[in-house]
């Protein structure tokens, strides 16, 4: 949800308001708020699952430093994917049926999260030895 917020702070910082015009769709000022605002969700959910969710499996993990540092790339390199399909679909939503881009990106977040997900607990958190 964090994403989203940004998203919608950013809309109504750029274009004054929430909604945009389905003529907007190829907007670049669009897209990098997208891009912003996905590099600070996942970097905040790779934060709450370092700390919450994996918190037992980080602790057979190294600890240091450089070992988390790698994890997040890891985890902003999984969510790359997820993140061009969400924005992906929030742009053809917007563009065939004017639906808010805050809209389309949580449809879209919805679509890519399963996915994403499931190669993050394996490629990311996968304790040495054992099979998630």
């Amino acid at each position: 949800m964090v994403a989203e917020g940004i998203i919608v702070v950013g809309m109504y910082l750029a274009y004054g308001n929430t909604s945009v015009p389905s003529s907007y769709s190829s907007s670049p000022t669009l897209l990098g708020i997208d891009v912003l605002a996905f590099l600070v969700g996942v970097t905040v959910g790779f934060a709450v699952n370092e700390r919450t969710t994996v918190r037992k499996i980080v602790a057979r993990e190294e600890t240091g430093i450089r070992a988390v540092l790698l994890r997040l790339a890891k985890y902003q390199g999984v969510y790359v994917v997820g993140n061009a399909m969400t924005i992906g679909i929030q742009f053809l939503l917007l563009a065939s049926f004017a639906l808010s881009p805050a809209a389309g990106v949580v449809i879209g977040a919805i679509a890519a999260y399963p996915v994403s997900y499931f190669i993050s607990m394996r490629v990311v958190w996968k304790p040495r030895g054992t099979q998630i």
